[in-house]
């Protein structure tokens, strides 16, 4: 009985820490916040980005999501609005900018 009581926890466990899939409106959310934390993070003296939107494609071979994104750029100089593409983990731990 002690045993099996063993198995049933850790079987709980288990089920408890598989990582959740996000769709639709949740996936873009976390796509342009890890975009967000990547451009804040990379060194941009003087400039301020803000991600504005998301167009993405899953890429289940590679288990990343090819991405263009919509960003506003502002600098003392200038205000545009541009595109970036860049491929992002199916874990969001690692984003490889494109242009």
């Amino acid at each position: 009985m002690k045993y099996v009581f063993t198995l049933i926890v850790i079987l709980a466990l288990g089920a408890a820490c598989k990582q959740k899939v996000l769709s639709g409106d949740q996936l873009n959310k976390k796509l342009v916040a890890t975009m967000q934390n990547f451009l804040d993070k990379e060194s941009h003296p003087g400039v301020i980005f803000t991600v504005k939107e998301v167009n993405y494609f899953p890429d289940k071979s590679k288990h990343e999501y090819n991405c263009e994104f919509k960003v506003n750029m502002h600098s003392n100089n200038a205000d545009t609005i541009g595109i970036m593409t860049a491929n992002i983990s199916n874990d969001f731990k690692k984003v490889e900018r494109k242009r």
